[in-house]
């Protein structure tokens, strides 16, 4: 149980500090033109990573966040998120999650898949977001920037999982492997 709950609590402290960088952080906005937005990598590194409590509660807290800081009506962001951490979740079994390019292929998918289901679901709502040929550019150039995050965040993942955790015990290994019994004659 506290396992579980110290893993949620890193999880959504690193969402809250990858949405408050997003936001915040003025020179990419400056440098590329737009906003890059990698929470759709982290839902499919969470989808591939850990359970459907931590993809539900992830899109949730994320796109709450997003739509807060930005121009979106409030939970516009959540099905989109959601659906490309649920996608992972369902195919992890069949998919090569530990390759470098399965990762960079997914989160560059999910990259591009959000962002049009948010385009339609604000179509939806009435609201008109600025689209053509230059916002499509952006949803390209974002939707590779979200597959080379996968690979970074999941070997973030991988990290903190190494320095927060123990080895498994097992008692069955003696504790000088080299060890040898010599019996004599009797």
């Amino acid at each position: 149980m506290a396992g579980r709950l110290n893993k949620m609590l890193v999880l959504m402290l690193g969402v809250y500090l990858l949405i408050f960088f997003q936001s915040h952080l003025d020179w990419p906005r400056l440098w590329l033109g737009f906003q890059p937005d990698l929470t759709p990598a982290l839902l499919v590194c969470v989808g591939l990573r850990m359970g459907a409590g931590h993809i539900s509660t992830t899109a949730v807290l994320s796109g709450l966040w997003l739509d807060s800081l930005s121009a979106n009506p409030l939970g516009v962001s959540i099905l989109p998120l959601f659906a490309a951490g649920w996608v992972v979740y369902c195919f992890r079994k069949k998919i090569l999650g530990g390759e470098f390019s399965a990762q960079f292929y997914l989160g560059t998918t999910a990259g591009l898949i959000v962002p049009l289901m948010q385009i339609g679901l604000l179509k939806m709502t009435g609201a008109t977001p600025l689209l053509g040929w230059e916002m499509g550019l952006w949803a390209l150039i974002n939707a590779l920037f979200c597959g080379a995050a996968v690979p970074l965040f999941d070997g973030l993942a991988k990290r903190l999982v190494g320095w927060f955790s123990h080895p498994v015990y097992d008692p069955n290994r003696w504790p000088n492997e080299n060890r040898q019994i010599v019996r004599g004659k009797d």
